[in-house]
């Protein structure tokens, strides 16, 4: 079935900056978990004469938390595309929103709460790729989904996230990666504080790209001061360590299908234009046979999804501690714009095959 190009509305999370890594363990995958339960949700009641029918989606606490949503529209096939979505630092809101609209468009979807929710890590340190595998491998296992039609969206550190997931478990056909990274950046404790690392496989710490000292401690004194504050140039400082990006970069040649990496031209949180550039130079040298695309959205800010509604929408700085603002980037109608782009280009990916012959 065709994905239609109007309903994404994943928002992204912000992120922070300066601290200290964990050391890290060896830099491949380890073979993937086990193959999890299906999720199923909890049988809804019937609906009352007159009243609205039941919701489609239900929460749920295994294989894995966060919301399951079952299709009330379809293209009248017993099997269904399914999507995980994975949110930003921000939190899983928006993510539960996309995957109740999906739901009434034909997909089985999963909004993964992959921290800060119970039987998850409090924070964005030391998150286990198992919790990402098993809500992919339970969608891909489940009677009414195709399992060639799987495919997860996440957007900033749920994008890096994203990758990560898809970089270990074969039941994963498409990625979308929105503002992402494609290595592992240092983790976000209590209040975004920077803290050891973002991910873990059983029960190791990967390794992470650490903050540049000097960098955070700028970013803190514009804090102070009260100036919007721009975190893109301390994590281009840290990027300079081409040896820790190199240790912490995910193995993208592992992913059992296409890749699109979505970047913000004028993203104030991090280079994701850069990001995006460097996946796909890594996925061209180890010769990815899939037909994996990049683009990078003129003017558009970190956030730019927000304002697909329009320039009203648009959220380019917000509020931070101690009197500070954080910078997104972009501009309200640039953004819109972007979203729009964005829109067309994720329909189009989702429509088109996943084979190798494509490409």
């Amino acid at each position: 079935m065709r994905a239609p190009a109007g309903w994404l509305a994943l928002a992204l999370g912000a992120t922070a900056c300066a601290g200290r890594s964990a050391a890290p363990p060896p830099t491949r995958p380890e073979p993937g978990p086990q193959p999890a339960p299906v999720a199923q949700p909890a049988a809804a009641p019937p609906a009352e004469a007159g009243s609205e029918p039941p919701s489609p989606c239900t929460p749920i606490d295994t294989p894995f938390t966060g919301l399951l949503c079952l299709p009330t529209a379809g293209d009248g096939q017993a099997r269904h595309p399914a999507m995980v979505l994975f949110g930003g630092y921000g939190g899983d809101g928006e993510a539960r929103r996309l995957a109740r609209e999906l739901a009434t468009r034909g997909y089985v979807t999963a909004a993964v709460s992959y921290f800060g929710a119970p039987g998850t890590p409090h924070t964005l340190v030391d998150v286990p790729v198992e919790i990402g595998v098993a809500a992919v491998t339970a969608l891909a296992a489940r009677p009414d989904v195709d399992p060639a039609r799987v495919a997860v969206l996440g957007s900033s550190k749920g994008g890096e996230y994203a990758l990560l997931v898809a970089a270990t478990t074969p039941a994963m056909k498409k990625v979308i990666a929105n503002v992402p990274s494609p290595f592992a950046w240092y983790g976000l404790g209590v209040g975004g504080a920077p803290s050891g690392c973002s991910w873990s496989r059983a029960g190791r710490t990967l390794p992470c790209v650490p903050p540049d000292a000097a960098a955070g401690q700028e970013a803190w004194r514009a804090t102070t001061a009260g100036r919007p504050i721009a975190f893109r140039a301390a994590y281009e400082a840290a990027r300079r360590d081409s040896a820790a990006v190199e240790r912490a970069f995910f193995p993208l040649e592992r992913i059992q299908g296409p890749v699109l990496c979505l970047a913000a031209g004028d993203d104030e949180v991090w280079n994701s234009s850069a990001q995006c550039e460097l996946a796909m130079t890594y996925l061209r040298a180890h010769h990815h046979p899939f037909p994996d695309q990049v683009a990078s959205l003129v003017g558009a800010g970190h956030l730019y999804l927000m304002a697909r509604e329009g320039p009203d929408a648009a959220l380019n700085s917000a509020p931070m501690g101690a009197g500070g603002r954080m910078a997104f980037g972009g501009t309200p109608l640039a953004d819109a714009r972007a979203a729009q782009t964005a829109l067309a280009l994720i329909d189009t990916f989702l429509s088109r095959p996943g084979s190798s012959s494509d490409r």
